[in-house]
């Protein structure tokens, strides 16, 4: 069996068109009607390197080194003696390629936040390499190839991937593969999309749901320059999708064209979501649905066509990974293999997830450290059921009040208002500790339960 993961930087859960009409993914909608649909997906740590390590790992935010995004002044790259997907696929005997952005790296003074990474162990087992740090200019991307070569490119960065993706899959059709496809669309700037795309939004409306404000404080604000958020976002955002649909529909085509598509799992993802307005924030790091919630569907092969209502995170995808190939995982993997559902529809049973942040600038850290604590035991944590939503919010800097916030996701699935359930609160917070116990995590050492501000 071969298997392609694909996955988009900050591609929101519904913008998908069979979640949200106004989106226009014609080939994603054909997929999912042969593919398992996981309705409930959400990023372990709704920012690129922690999600993307937690992915490659198999493990919780909390235990991979990256805490924060890969960026100067910070130590928070991925470890080169990491255990990660690839080199246990590498070590079963399948060719491995990597395509698109990785962001797992130390930036190393390419530009911004980018970074080369040499051919060796940091590419954790790669045979095949066509990549980079991070870098925004979709329509000018650049990639270091499998020797180190920088290459310059005039393509838009999502066509030009899949371009690459092509020539992998017909080269390698004879052999056993695993393909990660790491597109950087829909992640802003907004307005680099083809106009052939954006010209199919002109005019459009989104109708924002999910108005309560944030806390203050939390989340990113949309800039001043965003006047008319429609025309400056919305339209340039689902324009990326749905130019990302397309290019996933030249990969499945590529399959049947090639004879792949019955031996051949296709896994289609992102690393977290973007806010898009929702509470008057935009971009990610913060625990609403917009943010965390994450597009998740497998096809391809022996998939049983089928949806799954129950929370599934990041780590949950890397155990099914494993499990769709038949490779055994590290003991230090903690997801859940849904497998078994994805092949025959056996039921598998999650009652929660899991997702993190942690404090991620120095002058904080340093704070942090001056006063004997670990910076890692604040931030936020957020437990999603199929019922709840429960946050406990300790903030990124000291002095910041801890906050509890409880939603019923099913009566106020925009998460508007907070809700007063003791009941619920008190199963949540049970599990909440089941999710620090289990990680290791020290976040609950100093929590004061949610008498000290329920909102």
């Amino acid at each position: 069996m071969n298997l392609i993961y694909i996955f988009a930087d900050q591609w929101r859960r519904d913008a998908m068109g069979i979640y949200d009409p106004l989106v226009r993914t014609p080939q994603l909608n054909a997929f999912s009607q042969k593919a398992a649909v996981f309705d409930c997906a959400i990023s372990s740590c709704p920012l690129c390197s922690p999600a993307r390590a937690s992915l490659m790992t198999g493990l919780q935010p909390i235990d991979t080194g990256v805490f924060t995004n890969c960026k100067p002044g910070i130590e928070a790259q991925l470890d080169e003696n990491a255990v990660c997907l690839s080199d246990l696929c590498k070590a079963a005997g399948y060719r491995t390629g990597y395509i698109g952005k990785w962001h797992l790296d130390r930036p190393d003074g390419s530009g911004g936040w980018d970074a080369f990474t040499p051919p060796g162990p940091r590419r954790h087992g790669f045979d095949f390499w066509y990549s980079y740090g991070t870098y925004d200019r979709h329509n000018t991307p650049h990639y270091w190839d499998t020797q180190g070569r920088r290459i310059e490119v005039h393509q838009w960065s999502t066509e030009h991937e899949t371009d690459i993706a092509l020539r992998f899959i017909r080269q390698e059709k004879k052999n056993n593969f695993v393909l990660f496809l790491s597109y950087n669309p829909p992640h802003s700037p907004y307005n680099l999309a083809p106009d052939t795309y954006t010209a199919l939004y002109e005019g459009i409306h989104r109708t924002c749901h999910a108005t309560a404000p944030a806390p203050d404080g939390r989340g990113d604000p949309i800039p001043a320059a965003y006047t008319d958020l429609d025309r400056d976002v919305i339209r340039g955002y689902y324009a990326a999708v749905t130019a990302l649909d397309f290019n996933i529909g030249r990969v499945l085509r590529c399959l049947d064209e090639e004879g792949l598509s019955e031996n051949t799992y296709v896994v289609i993802s992102a690393d977290h979501g973007d806010m898009l307005g929702d509470h008057n924030r935009i971009a990610k790091h913060i625990w609403y649905d917009g943010s965390i919630g994450i597009p998740l569907l497998i096809g391809g092969a022996d998939v049983h066509p089928c949806h799954c209502a129950d929370p599934v995170a990041t780590p949950d995808q890397s155990a099914t990974i494993l499990g769709l190939l038949g490779i055994s995982p590290t003991k230090q993997m903690t997801g859940t293999d849904f497998s078994p559902l994805v092949r025959s529809g056996t039921p598998v049973r999650q009652d929660s997830a899991l997702s993190v942040a942690f404090p991620s600038s120095p002058d904080r850290i340093e704070e942090f450290r001056q006063h004997g604590l670990n910076f890692m035991d604040y931030g936020w944590r957020c437990v999603v059921s199929r019922d709840y939503k429960l946050v406990v919010d300790k903030g990124h800097f000291l002095g910041y009040p801890h906050r509890t916030y409880l939603y019923d996701r099913k009566q106020d699935p925009y998460e508007n208002t907070p809700i007063d359930h003791p009941a619920a609160l008190a199963q949540m917070e049970e599990l909440l500790r089941y999710w620090m116990d289990r990680t290791g995590d020290g976040f609950l050492n100093s929590y004061a339960g949610p008498s000290s501000a329920t909102e």
